[in-house]
């Protein structure tokens, strides 16, 4: 008797265990799905939300502590208009000396991400610059003087091609005008 209270018992309790397990995926599957679809509404990618999620959370951390594992952004489509909806759990003000400290460290990351990049586009000028001197350089290059006479043979034997095959289109043009006579 025990025993099939003791199995009823962990059905029962198995079968609310597994129900909140299943709702929390439902509701996980759901808020994915509603988002998904609001994004593709909208014509906002997965992408641009991280981005601005990332850089909404920096600006307020700022001037705010914030639980940025609850921290929630939403945007809703309506017939006529677009909403963006923010949860934002604040833990506690700054106070103005860290409100200070954090915008001169935004200003020496934002300086050194444009150092960064500056020297990044000095070495993209200087391969750049090296390429076209290379090709400018074999351009310049002295023709020895065998190349110098292939050279002129080459510009006589296509001086020749041309003035034959101008012959050839005027005995053509000739032929043509005969023929509409």
């Amino acid at each position: 008797m025990r025993d099939i209270f003791s199995d009823l018992y962990n059905k029962v309790l198995s079968f609310f265990v597994n129900q909140n397990t299943h709702d929390e995926t439902k509701g996980m599957a759901m808020s994915r799905l509603k988002t998904v679809l609001m994004q593709d509404r909208v014509g906002f990618s997965e992408r641009a939300m991280q981005m601005l999620k990332e850089e909404l959370v920096s600006t307020i951390s700022k001037y705010m502590e914030i639980d940025e594992e609850l921290f929630e952004l939403e945007i809703n489509a309506g017939d006529n208009s677009t909403t963006l909806n923010l949860a934002i759990p604040v833990t506690r003000a700054k106070t103005d000396e860290e409100i200070d400290e954090a915008i001169k460290e935004q200003a020496i990351k934002t300086q050194a991400k444009a150092q960064e990049i500056v020297e990044e586009l000095e070495e993209l000028i200087k391969e750049r610059a090296a390429v076209l001197a290379g090709v400018q350089g074999e351009e310049a290059q002295e023709e020895t003087p065998e190349e110098e006479e292939e050279s002129e043979e080459e510009k006589e034997n296509s001086q020749d091609k041309a003035e034959t095959s101008d012959k050839e289109e005027t005995k053509k043009d000739k032929k043509a005008k005969v023929k509409e006579n």
